[in-house]
C-alpha cells in the first residue's frame, strides 16, 4: 500500500491506480489494479492456496462484522476504523487452530477470549488514559448476565477529560459471539450456538466533566430468553462519549469525540 505525498492530491480511478481516502489516515492511499480474472481463481489449480485463503478469510471477516455489530454503541467513540486490526486479531485465533488444514481452520473464540479483551477503539486519547482506575466488571455465564462497577470518578485524580467537552457520559456494550468451524456437507463454516443471548446497549446519565461523579452501579442482562452456552463468548466493552449543549439546551453527543475499549471476555 502507497501514499500520495506532495501538491499532486486526486481521488478515484487513474489508468490503473486507484486512489481514496482512509478515516484515521492523513494521506491518500494508491493502490494498484489488475491480477488475475475471478473464474481463473475459482477454478485454476494453481490458485488452489488463495482458494483456501479466501475461504478462510471470509468467516474472519464475517465474525469480526459480528463483534462489530454487537458493540455498535462505541462506533461514535473510535478514532480510526476499526476494522482492520480486528480482523487481524480474529486471524490469529483462525491460525492458532492446527488440528485443521487450511482452508478449514476453526475460528475458537471460547478456547482463546484473551485475544480480543483488551482491544481499543482509539490510538490517540485511550480509555485508560481518560479513567485511570479499572472499572470492576463481573460476567455470569449461567445466566448471561454482567455486572459493572464504576469508580467514583474525580478529575484530575482518576478522571481526565478532554477539556473541550463540558458534559460525559458512560457507554457500556455487551454481546455474544459463537465459533465458527468448517462443515463437510455444505462445504462452509457454521456457527457451533446459532441460538445466543441479545443485548441493548445501555448509556449512563450524563455528567458534568469537571465535577467528581460518585461510584455508580450499571447491569446487563439478555433481552431474549437464550441463554450462552459451549462454544461462545461473551464480549463486554466500555466507552467515554463527550457531549455539547445542543441549541435546544439538551445535550447531544460529540461526533467521533470520545475513547473505548473491550473490558473483558468470558
Amino acid at each position: 500500500m502507497a501514499s500520495l505525498q506532495g501538491t499532486l492530491s486526486f481521488t478515484g480511478s487513474l489508468s490503473n491506480i486507484s486512489a481514496y481516502t482512509m478515516r484515521g489516515h492523513d494521506k491518500i492511499i494508491l493502490r494498484t489494479k489488475g491480477g488475475a480474472s475471478k473464474k481463473t481463481i475459482q477454478t485454476s489449480p494453481s490458485f488452489q492456496a488463495t482458494r483456501n485463503l479466501n475461504s478462510e478469510w471470509r468467516i474472519v471477516t464475517k465474525t469480526a462484522k459480528l463483534i462489530r455489530g454487537g458493540l455498535t454503541a462505541l462506533k461514535p467513540m473510535a478514532d480510526y476504523n476499526v476494522s482492520g486490526p480486528l480482523n487481524a486479531l480474529v486471524k490469529k485465533i483462525q491460525t492458532s487452530d492446527t488440528q485443521n488444514p487450511k482452508g478449514k481452520r476453526a475460528i475458537l473464540f471460547s478456547r482463546q477470549p484473551d485475544f480480543i479483551s483488551s482491544f481499543n477503539y482509539n490510538r490517540q486519547n485511550l480509555f485508560d488514559s481518560v479513567i485511570r482506575q479499572p472499572l470492576s466488571v463481573t460476567i455470569a455465564r449461567s445466566t448471561g448476565v454482567a455486572d459493572v462497577v464504576i469508580p467514583s470518578l474525580q478529575p484530575a485524580v482518576n478522571f481526565f477529560a478532554h477539556p473541550r467537552y463540558a458534559y460525559y457520559r458512560i457507554v457500556f456494550a455487551f454481546t455474544a459471539v459463537s465459533d465458527y468451524i468448517w462443515n463437510e456437507e455444505s462445504s462452509t463454516y457454521v456457527s457451533v450456538s446459532y441460538l445466543l443471548p441479545e443485548y441493548e446497549a445501555l448509556y449512563a446519565p450524563w455528567m458534568v466533566s469537571n465535577v467528581t461523579q460518585p461510584s455508580a452501579s450499571y447491569q446487563l442482562a439478555p433481552t431474549n430468553k437464550f441463554l450462552p452456552g459451549p462454544g461462545t463468548i461473551l464480549v463486554f466493552a466500555a466507552g467515554i462519549q463527550y457531549g455539547m449543549p445542543g441549541v435546544d439546551g439538551s445535550i447531544q453527543p460529540a461526533p467521533y469525540a470520545g475513547a473505548a475499549r473491550i473490558l473483558k471476555c468470558v
